[in-house]
């Protein structure tokens, strides 16, 4: 058979092209850093980040975290007092809201659908009865771009503002406001249930880390492997303007509505109607009209992210991560294999052992009570509060993060299914609250995925964890990594994996061009066939939970990259940002240098892990199936075969951070870099250590309530 030119041309243009674009160079090239390198040590100081966490109990790094919370307000406290003034937040001032508002580049899109994945993001609300007393009073509540209006302290908002009412908090206090962040505040519902879980919520805002008279509040959030603290000022954006900066033309139907009161007295009543209270909040709320603490952790959460552009869209279970520290697993409602078994070891565990959010795709209904739906919302977050048998019937409390439009179906508000007798048994009274009860054979059908978090709340003492970070070439291929983890365990136990990438919405605009999905399979050493698989639960982390017997196990990673050229480079982003946004880019340039700096490239890189099967049989009861993602992102176009030049400037770069994470009930795991024969072993980190000497011998006490 004969080669002809053009096919012999062709070939060469071929493998020109691969040759320029996939390097064969096995060095691992580590992130580009944002900062220079003289202002990152300034700033960091002696905080520098560690890649590693020695097994110490799971409690550690939370009161750590908490002390530091204290310490800072404390100060905060003192010098407001000295200097007669309220706290005011130079790095987060709500009056500057290009700053507070937006990331550094234009969001990326709201979505993603397709079938099976769902990133839940923008309200798309229907007029509601709170949309309409609004919208029926002239239109004042129209803002240009649908953005606050301003900005006030919780004095000049709420007549008597606190921070609990009745001193802990309930998931009826809770409302979605105009940012598109149902995600987090679904899971910020979830953890009002407290069955066993007690006072979760009050574990992210401790006691003494606020001053509501100065005007400071402390939060705690779980990030990257580690809990991390916050603190805002008592600013608040509000939907509508003051009376003075009204437009001309919406100030005059005011007047004119309000003419027989005296100018005084019309501006008071302005006041009254539209800046006051919980209902003037543009973002969340509480639903009692002088409760506060919902809209000042829905502010902390936007401000460790940067700003609240980067907390629109998102996933549940990841949400709940953030909130508890806690470890979630994803379902598709479509593939689960045994719906009793789900309902009995998985829902019925509500509150007990385990969180529970629920989501919805977009189905592009305009109207969630047509087609089906029955009140459901497309492509929006659901907690679900609880999971009974009632006399035969199998039922979920759920509620919808709006705090309003509920399912009609079976089991609804003032549906036949109802007598006295239940709504005395389930504790229930009918109201608009976005709380309502529905079968679990229709909660699956109307329910596209379910995010199951693992808490260790509640036998907080009894888990430990251990974890390791590194930085990973990437293959264009998408084949399992040459990197690989391994752990050892003591004695049997039960064992939560998370293999996890950086959280990149801490760093929203300084992603650059480059996604990543991480999945793994669980080894014996020197077996090809797996133990259990671990796959992708939202965009950071791959999880499993299995029981295992004492030994050592090998963790292979599968690190798959998706590089969209529509995107802005990072360095684009430096370039367009360094003068007009300096203290932005700044700020968001330190947390992802920071972050990266985890990631330590190991010195000793085993040359290759033994390709693995993939048609050995799994023995995880996750539904899931290993699948790329529904839409995958587009490939460069193929250049000119000739230009070379052209070719090899964007060649396959492709780096990631990720970290492994093993938890252990009564028991302590080690962990360590490649296969065991020539792994790089894990050492303590010293700077975990000094923090874990430092806590209390009567820890236990503290956290046990």
């Amino acid at each position: 058979m004969t080669i002809t030119s053009s096919t012999a041309s062709a070939q060469k243009a071929l493998d020109i092209f691969w040759e320029n674009k996939l390097s064969s160079n096995e060095t691992i090239t580590r992130p580009p850093n944002v900062l220079p390198k003289h202002i990152y040590e300034r700033l960091i100081g002696e905080n520098k980040p560690s890649s590693v966490v020695s097994g110490c109990s799971v409690n550690v790094s939370y009161d750590v975290a908490v002390k530091q919370c204290e310490a800072k307000v404390a100060a905060i406290v003192a010098e407001c007092q000295r200097n007669n003034t309220k706290y005011s937040d130079k790095d987060f001032n709500l009056d500057d809201m290009e700053y507070c508002l937006r990331s550094l580049t234009v969001t990326e899109p709201d979505s993603v659908s397709g079938g099976e994945h769902i990133r839940l993001s923008s309200p798309k609300k229907p007029t509601t009865t709170r949309a309409v007393i609004r919208a029926e009073t002239f239109d004042l509540t129209a803002t240009k771009g649908r953005e606050p209006a301003c900005a006030k302290r919780i004095s000049e908002i709420f007549d008597v503002p606190t921070f609990f009412i009745g001193h802990e908090a309930h998931v009826q206090d809770i409302r979605q406001g105009s940012e598109g962040d149902c995600w987090f505040i679904s899971s910020l519902a979830c953890l009002t249930v407290d069955e066993e879980f007690p006072r979760l919520i009050d574990k992210l805002c401790p006691k003494n880390a606020r001053n509501e008279e100065v005007g400071v509040y402390g939060f705690v959030f779980y990030r990257d492997g580690e809990w991390v603290s916050e603190i805002v000022d008592d600013k608040l954006y509000l939907t509508n303007p003051d009376y003075d900066d009204c437009n001309d033309d919406r100030r005059l139907v005011w007047d004119r509505s309000h003419g027989r009161l005296d100018p005084e007295a019309s501006r008071a009543d302005y006041k009254n109607t539209f800046q006051t209270g919980s209902d003037a909040l543009f973002f969340g709320s509480c639903a009692d009209p002088n409760e506060t603490w919902v809209p000042l952790i829905e502010k902390a959460f936007a401000k460790i992210h940067g700003d609240y552009d980067s907390i629109s869209g998102g996933w549940p279970g990841e949400g709940v991560e953030d909130l508890t520290g806690g470890v979630s697993t994803q379902f598709l409602t479509a593939d689960i294999l045994d719906k009793d078994s789900f309902w009995t070891e998985g829902l019925l565990k509500v509150g007990k052992d385990f969180i529970f959010n629920t989501g919805t795709r977009d189905y592009n209904h305009p109207d969630p009570y047509q087609l089906g739906r029955q009140g459901i919302e497309d492509d929006h977050a659901y907690s679900v509060l609880r999971a009974v048998e009632y006399q035969g019937n199998r039922l979920c409390l759920v509620k919808n993060p709006w705090g309003e439009t509920e399912w009609n179906g079976p089991w609804s508000d003032g549906s036949k299914e109802w007598t006295p007798e239940a709504l005395q048994a389930l504790n229930h009274k009918f109201g608009n609250e976005g709380i309502f009860w529905m079968p679990y054979e229709d909660f699956l059908d109307r329910y596209d995925e379910i995010w199951r978090t693992r808490i260790f709340h509640c036998d907080w003492f009894n888990w430990h964890v251990a974890q390791h970070w590194t930085t990973i070439n990437v293959p264009w291929s998408g084949n399992y990594n040459e990197t690989s983890f391994h752990f050892t365990i003591p004695v049997p136990t039960t064992t939560v994996i998370v293999l996890s990438q950086l959280d990149t919405r801490y760093f929203s605009g300084l992603t650059g061009q480059y996604t990543y999905y991480v999945s793994f399979h669980l080894h014996k050493p020197g077996q090809d066939s797996h133990i259990v698989r671990g796959y992708s639960s939202g965009d950071r982390s791959a999880t499993t939970e299995i029981f295992l017997e004492a030994g050592t196990y090998e963790v292979y990673l599968q690190i798959t990259g998706y590089r969209d050229d529509t995107l802005s480079k990072i360095e684009d982003v430096v370039k367009d940002n360094w003068l007009a946004r300096r203290d932005k880019l700044i700020q968001i340039g330190l947390k992802h240098d920071m972050a990266y700096a985890k990631g330590v490239i190991q010195e000793k890189i085993p040359k290759k892990v033994k390709r693995i099967s993939l048609a050995t049989p799994i023995t995880l009861t996750t539904p899931s199936i290993l699948t790329p993602p529904p839409t995958p992102l587009p490939a460069p176009a193929l250049p000119i075969p000739n230009d070379q030049a052209d070719m090899s400037k964007d060649a396959w770069n492709a780096s990631c951070v990720v970290g492994l994470r093993i938890y252990t009930n009564e028991t302590i795991a080690s962990i360590g870099i490649g296969k065991v024969a020539d792994a790089v072993n894990v050492e303590t980190s010293p700077d975990l250590t000094k923090k874990e000497q430092g806590i209390h011998q009567d820890e236990k006490e503290n956290f046990s309530d």
